[in-house]
């Protein structure tokens, strides 16, 4: 079954206008990734305890030398990795994150790498402090080809949108609390639903409530990657399970995780002798997995392994819906030997999301040219356009990574329709959208890479 039915049929009457925007600073940490990465200016800052800080540069591509020093007075524990542009669009394509190289002690320096690159872009640091307390550290970076003050141009005002349809300022209706991340492996905040008592816990990505509310689960890509658990008042962290492969952790129950990670298969049958094997090829890909907190162990959710991206489970009826990066939309269960089921083979569906009373199911759908939400059954059946763009409308804004609140009755999404990433809602029949949490949106700079990103879990 494709979506060629959802298509939202408009006359265009105007070419499309990209329209320029300024996000608004934040009020809390910056250099949570890429997206809001700062330039290193050469003065004292500090990093906060057990911290990951992302700085970005533009080099020529010229192949002369560049060389990025770190000093902290002689403290260990800090130090620095180096990321190109490829390593960036890798990583948003799910290919993991792999730096191009990492600091090292050397005299005169707490910290340096050296290295040359040969074709022009926006190059990261993301320095790293392992330690439980805050180090001062001054971090530059210099070479030929290296920029590292940015003039902008001024930025022309937007003309107004003579057909854009008005979406009001309301509140959620459904109480409860809600965990989401700033931006990918940014800081990790929750929030009452009506929008009280923000609090940071911690910072990763892909955080996920437990159903009874007290842990949450979330992945790291670094200082230490892996899968992770910390309960919801920030105490009590702890790494269930290492690797930089790792994303989208959803819980069957209080005690299972299933999520998805990279996994190395043998294809073909070697031949070995004299403890020498020839033979057989070595392939990658995406399976599920489930993590079991009572006894620490692992293990297939798919037996065989048909590749899966961003798992949700279905905790009343023990189902999964997830993506198969080759056949689309599939649905399976935690029974042995079990085939899953090809619920839909558009493979521009993402971020599958169950809702917590398992009667339905939401997703991220590409209705060119933009992303738009969809509600259906919990087995896939009777997909719903929940938005669109008007279509008289010049602009076409993106709604993403949807989330259910506890009793299914709204659905909690992304848009940048403001100009910026802010949280919106509309009912699980259709109705009632409008933009929510403005409480501290205008305060936290919420950034989405579009790399299958689950930004938020909402719980009682």
């Amino acid at each position: 079954m494709t979506h060629k039915k959802l298509l939202f049929v408009g006359i265009a009457f105007f070419s499309t206008l990209l329209l320029a925007f300024v996000l608004t600073g934040s009020l809390f940490a910056q250099g949570t990734g890429p997206a809001d990465a700062i330039i290193p200016t050469g003065e004292t800052v500090s990093a906060p305890p057990n911290s990951q800080t992302w700085y970005k540069f533009h080099e020529s591509g010229n192949s002369k030398l560049v060389t990025a020093t770190l000093d902290a007075k002689g403290v260990s524990g800090i130090a620095f990795l180096v990321y190109t542009p490829e390593s960036i669009a890798n990583w948003i394509a799910q290919r993991g994150l792999h730096p191009v190289g990492a600091s090292s002690r050397a005299p005169g320096h707490d910290q340096v790498w050296q290295g040359r690159f040969t074709f022009e872009g926006t190059y990261y640091l993301v320095v790293q402090n392992t330690n439980p307390y805050a180090v001062d550290y001054v971090l530059k970076v210099s070479g030929d080809g290296v920029t590292t003050i940015v003039n902008l141009p001024p930025t022309p005002t937007p003309l107004p949108n003579p057909f854009a349809t008005p979406i009001p300022v309301g509140k959620l209706n459904t109480g409860g609390k809600i965990v989401f991340q700033e931006s990918s492996g940014g800081n990790i905040y929750t929030v009452n639903a009506d929008g009280t008592n923000l609090q940071r816990v911690t910072f990763g990505l892909d955080p996920a409530f437990s159903p009874d509310g007290t842990k949450i689960a979330f992945v790291r890509q670094g200082p230490i990657p892996g899968l992770y658990v910390i309960n919801a008042d920030g105490t009590n962290e702890r790494n269930l399970y290492g690797g930089t492969e790792i994303r989208s952790p959803s819980w069957a129950d209080n005690h299972r995780i299933v999520y998805s990670s990279v996994a190395r298969e043998i294809q073909g049958t070697p031949i070995c002798f004299f403890g020498r094997c020839f033979g057989g090829s070595g392939v990658t890909r995406w399976n599920l997995f489930v993590y079991d907190l009572r006894d620490y162990t692992i293990h297939n959710v798919i037996n065989p392994p048909t590749g899966g991206t961003v798992p949700s489970v279905n905790q009343v009826l023990q189902k999964i819906a997830f993506m198969n990066p080759e056949k689309g939309l599939m649905l399976t269960s935690f029974a042995d030997n079990v085939i899953p089921n090809l619920i839909d083979d558009d493979l521009s569906i993402n971020t599958p999301t169950m809702s917590g009373d398992g009667s339905r199911l939401t997703y991220m759908l590409k209705q060119p040219p933009s992303w738009q939400i969809v509600v259906a059954v919990w087995d896939g059946t009777n997909p719903t356009l929940l938005t669109r763009n008007a279509p008289l409308s010049f602009e076409h804004f993106d709604n993403v990574a949807p989330t259910f609140s506890p009793d299914g009755n709204e659905i909690l999404f992304l848009s940048n329709r403001t100009g910026k990433w802010e949280f919106f809602a509309v009912n699980a029949d259709g109705s009632n959208e409008r933009q929510v949490l403005k409480e501290f949106s205008d305060a936290v700079n919420i950034q989405y890479n579009y790399s299958a990103e689950r930004v938020a879990s909402w719980v009682k």
